[in-house]
C-alpha cells in the first residue's frame, strides 16, 4: 500500500494496522502527510491536529500513523527466555504510553458511526478541515470490500446499511458520482434493490439528509418520553445506548426535520433508488430489509406494535406531542450537559448535536460546545480517519496494563510508567453524582471508574471494577507519589455493590430495569440484545475480582455486604455457564474472552478446584491449535457458536492461556508451556506483536477495535507465567 512505500514499509513498525486489511490508498494519492499530524493530550482528551510547519512527532504519534519508529523503538535482543520476553514487551509499550499517563489506542471498526457525524455535519453546515476530508476518504477507500460495498463493520461482509451510509458519506466529502470508488459501491447497491431495503437506523439518516421519506420509517413518536415510568415499557428501563440513541431520534422524528435540499441531495435520490423517487411508494418500505442485513428479524409483537404506532401517527394529539417534544429536549440537553457535550458514544453524539442544531437554528452556544467536542471522537491511525465507538478506551485499556505489568513483578523496572498510569487512573474517577438523577433516569456515579475519560463520566461495573482493583495494586506493590484516599476507594465499592442486579450478576451502566421480554420491541434489524440492561459474564466477573481482592486488604469494611456480593455473583457466573463449560462474551470475541473473565473471577475468591472453573479450562483445551496457540473468529459472537479463526491470535491465547493458569492444576500444564512458547515465537524484535483479527463486539452482530489488547494481554500472560509453578525453565524458543 501507499503508507508502506512511502515510509519504508517494515512490519517492525508497522504492527498497529491489522494483517487481514490491506491497505488500497496507493491508487488515490490526494491524502496528507502523515508526518504532519499530532496529538494533543489533556486529561485523557485525544484530539488530532495538522500542522503545516512539520515538527519532531512522538513515538506513539508515529506508531499509530505506521510511520517508522525503528530508531526509537529498535529491535532487541533475542529472548532466551519467557522473563525476557517479558520486559522486552513492556519496554516497547511503555514508549507508546501518553504523557498524562494513558494508552491511547483505536477504538474503531463500526462503519455507520462516521457516514452519521457526516450528515450531521453536513446539515447544520459545521466545518470539516480539507486535511481531515483526505483521510476520512482514504479511510473509507482502504476498507471498502472488494466487491465494491461496505459491511456493517470493518471485518463484515458488504451490506445495504455500510454501503449506502459510506456511499453517502464518501459524495458529502466530495467524491464525484463518477469515481470508480462510488461507481463500484453504487453497482453494488442498486443491484440489491437500492436504498429502500436499507434497515431503519439508516433509513432514519437517510430520512433526517432528505434522500429517503419519513412516511417509509415505523414511527419513533416522542410520546414514550411522556408516559409514566411505572410502565414497562418507560425508556427510562431501557439500556442506556438504547435509550439515548432513540431519544433523539424520537425528537427529530416527532418533529419532522430535514435538511435542505441541496443540489447533492437531488443527486442522491437520483443514485440511491431503482426507481424514479417522487414515485417510490413509501410506506410499503417500512419493514422492508435487505435480507443480509437482517440480524434481528422482527417478530409479531414488534409488527404489531408499530402498526399501531403508525395508526397513531396518522393524527397525534397536539398536546402530547409538544409536551414529550419538550420532554425528549429536556433529556438531550441534560446527557450532552452532564458528558461535557461529548454523549455517551457516537451515535447520540451526532444525533444530539443534530438536534441542538434544529432547536437552536444553530445559534446556541450548546451548539458551539458540540461542534468543539467532534474531533473527540475523530482518531487517525495508518488506515486514515475514522470516528470510534467511544471518545476513546482511555481507562480501560490503561487499567488492564497496570495490572498486567504488575502481574509480572517487573514493575520495579518501570516505575516512571506505572507512576503515570496511576495518575491516570487517579485523575479519571468520577468524583460527583449527576443531579436529579431520577428524573433523567442515572444511577449513581460517585467513585466509579467510566470507559474512557472523566468529562465523559458515565459510569460503568467492570470499568469501576478494573480501576479500582488497579489503583489498589499499583498501591500495594509499588511506591506511588498520588495515592487514591481509602474514602475514595471505598465510594468505588459502594457503585460496584449498587449494581449487582437481582439474578447476582452486573449488567453494564446501570441495574436491569425492565424484563428481557422488552427485547421482542427490538427495532434495530442489526442488532440484538439492545433493550435491557442484562447481566454479563464479563461485567459480573470483574465486579466479584474487584471486591475480591478488595476484601483481602480491608477485612472489615462492609464484609457481611461484599461477602454476600460475591457469593451472589460467583452464583450466577456458575449458573449461566454453557453445557460445554463455556460463556458467550457479549463484549469480546469470544468464548476465550468471557472464559478468561469468569475463571479469573472464580479463582480469585478461592475456587480454583471448582467444577465451574474445571469445565471452562476443559472446553479451551478442546480448542488449543496443534501448534500451541487459540484462534476465534469474530464470527463465534455472531452465531453464538465457537467458530475457529484461520489462524492462532496473540490475544486469544494470552486469555486463554491466564485462564489455564488461574487454576494452578498440573494437569494443564504442557497446553500452557506450549502456549507461552508460541506467543513468545510470535513476538516482534522490538518486543511489539502483530495486529490480528479484531477483538471487541458489541450487541452481537459488531465489531469493534481493540488495539492495545495485542500488547496488554501477551504481557499479563507472560507475567502469570513468570509466577506459574509448572512453568518450562528452558523454553526452546524458535524465533520466527
Amino acid at each position: 500500500g501507499g503508507i508502506n512505500a512511502e515510509y519504508g514499509g517494515d512490519s517492525l513498525f508497522m504492527a498497529y494496522l491489522p494483517d487481514n486489511i490491506p491497505l488500497k490508498d496507493s491508487d488515490y494519492l490526494d491524502r496528507t502527510d502523515l508526518t504532519k499530524w499530532r496529538l494533543d493530550i489533556q486529561n485523557g482528551r485525544q484530539r488530532w491536529f495538522y500542522e503545516e510547519k512539520r515538527t519532531e512527532q512522538t513515538v506513539y504519534e508515529k506508531y499509530f500513523l505506521g510511520i517508522d519508529i525503528s530508531k526509537d523503538a529498535p529491535a532487541l535482543d533475542k529472548p532466551k527466555n519467557a522473563q525476557e520476553a517479558c520486559y522486552n514487551a513492556i519496554s516497547f509499550y511503555s514508549k507508546i504510553q501518553t504523557e498524562d499517563g494513558h494508552w491511547a489506542n483505536d477504538y474503531g471498526g463500526p462503519h455507520f458511526l462516521l457516514p452519521g457525524l457526516l450528515i450531521t455535519c453536513y446539515i447544520s453546515q459545521t466545518p470539516i478541515y480539507d486535511h481531515e476530508k483526505k483521510e476520512m476518504i482514504r479511510y473509507l477507500t482502504n476498507h471498502q470490500n472488494e466487491d465494491g460495498g461496505w459491511g456493517l463493520h470493518i471485518e463484515s461482509n458488504s451490506t445495504v446499511f455500510g454501503t449506502c451510509m459510506n456511499y453517502v458519506a464518501l459524495r458529502i466529502l466530495g467524491l464525484d458520482r463518477e469515481d470508480k470508488r462510488i461507481v463500484r459501491a453504487r453497482a453494488w447497491l442498486l443491484k440489491r434493490g437500492g436504498a429502500t431495503g436499507i434497515p431503519s437506523w439508516g433509513k432514519f439518516w437517510m430520512a433526517v439528509l432528505g434522500v429517503y421519506e419519513w412516511q417509509g420509517m415505523n414511527p419513533i413518536p416522542p410520546e414514550l418520553w411522556g408516559l409514566p415510568y411505572w410502565l414497562p415499557i418507560h425508556p427510562g428501563r431501557w439500556w442506556c445506548h438504547c435509550r439515548v440513541v432513540y431519544l433523539p431520534m424520537a425528537y427529530i422524528y416527532g418533529k419532522k426535520h430535514v435538511g435542505p435540499l441541496t443540489p447533492l441531495v437531488k443527486q442522491l435520490r437520483e443514485e440511491l433508488y431503482t426507481a424514479d423517487y417522487d414515485s417510490i411508494k413509501w410506506s410499503q418500505h417500512k419493514w422492508n430489509v435487505y435480507p443480509h442485513d437482517g440480524y434481528k428479524k422482527p417478530n409479531i409483537v414488534c409488527k404489531l406494535a408499530f402498526n399501531i404506532l403508525s395508526v397513531y401517527e396518522k393524527c397525534p394529539n397536539p398536546w402530547a406531542r409538544n409536551y414529550s417534544l419538550d420532554e425528549s429536549i429536556k433529556h438531550i440537553r441534560y446527557e450532552d450537559i452532564e458528558t461535557n457535550f461529548i454523549d455517551i458514544g457516537p451515535v447520540n453524539k451526532a444525533l444530539d448535536m443534530l438536534c441542538e442544531f434544529f432547536a437552536s437554528k444553530g445559534q446556541s452556544e450548546a451548539f458551539r460546545n458540540h461542534q468543539d467536542r467532534i474531533r473527540d471522537y475523530l482518531w487517525l491511525s495508518a488506515d486514515g480517519m475514522k470516528m470510534q465507538g467511544y471518545n476513546g478506551s482511555q481507562l480501560w485499556d490503561t487499567a488492564f496494563c497496570l495490572q498486567a505489568i504488575a502481574e509480572t513483578g517487573l514493575g520495579d523496572k518501570f516505575l516512571e510508567t506505572i507512576n503515570r498510569g496511576h495518575h491516570y487512573l487517579n485523575i479519571t474517577q468520577v468524583q460527583r453524582n449527576n443531579p436529579n438523577m431520577k428524573y433523567y433516569y442515572r444511577h449513581i456515579s460517585q467513585g466509579a471508574w467510566p470507559f474512557s475519560t472523566r468529562d465523559h463520566g458515565w459510569p460503568i461495573s467492570d470499568c469501576t471494577a478494573e480501576g479500582l482493583r488497579a489503583s489498589m495494586v499499583l498501591q500495594d506493590k509499588f511506591d506511588i507519589k498520588d495515592k487514591i484516599s481509602d474514602e475514595r476507594l471505598f465510594e468505588g465499592v459502594n457503585v460496584l455493590l449498587s449494581l449487582q442486579n437481582k439474578d447476582g450478576g452486573w449488567a453494564s451502566y446501570e441495574l436491569q430495569r425492565a424484563s428481557p421480554y422488552m427485547e421482542m420491541l427490538n427495532p434495530s434489524d442489526c442488532f440484538d440484545g439492545i433493550m435491557v440492561e442484562y447481566s454479563y459474564c464479563e461485567c459480573s466477573s470483574a465486579c466479584i475480582k474487584a471486591l475480591g481482592y478488595f476484601r483481602s486488604k480491608y477485612p472489615k469494611h462492609r464484609r457481611a455486604e461484599i461477602d454476600k456480593a460475591i457469593t451472589r455473583g460467583a452464583n450466577f457466573l456458575k449458573s449461566s455457564q454453557r453445557s460445554d463449560g463455556s460463556w458467550h462474551g457479549a463484549w469480546g470475541v469470544c468464548y476465550t474472552y468471557a472464559i478468561f473473565f469468569g475463571v479469573g473471577a472464580l479463582c480469585e475468591i478461592g475456587e480454583q478446584r471448582s467444577e465451574t472453573v474445571r469445565k471452562a479450562c476443559q472446553f479451551l483445551l478442546s480448542k488449543q491449535r496443534a501448534d500451541g496457540s487459540w484462534g476465534e473468529s469474530f464470527r463465534s459472537c455472531s452465531e453464538k457458536k465457537w467458530v475457529d479463526y484461520h489462524e492462532g491470535h496473540a490475544v486469544q491465547t494470552s486469555w486463554a492461556l491466564m485462564s489455564l493458569m488461574e487454576s494452578g492444576q498440573e494437569i494443564y500444564k504442557e497446553a500452557v508451556n506450549k502456549g507461552i512458547k508460541w506467543l513468545i515465537n510470535k513476538q516482534l524484535p522490538n518486543g511489539d506483536w502483530q495486529q490480528q483479527g479484531i477483538l471487541g463486539v458489541f450487541n452481537y452482530n459488531c465489531g469493534i477495535s481493540y488495539s492495545g489488547y495485542k500488547n496488554i494481554f501477551p504481557i499479563w500472560a507472560l507475567g502469570k507465567f513468570l509466577n506459574y509453578p509448572y512453568a518450562e525453565k528452558n523454553l526452546s524458543l524458535i524465533h520466527i
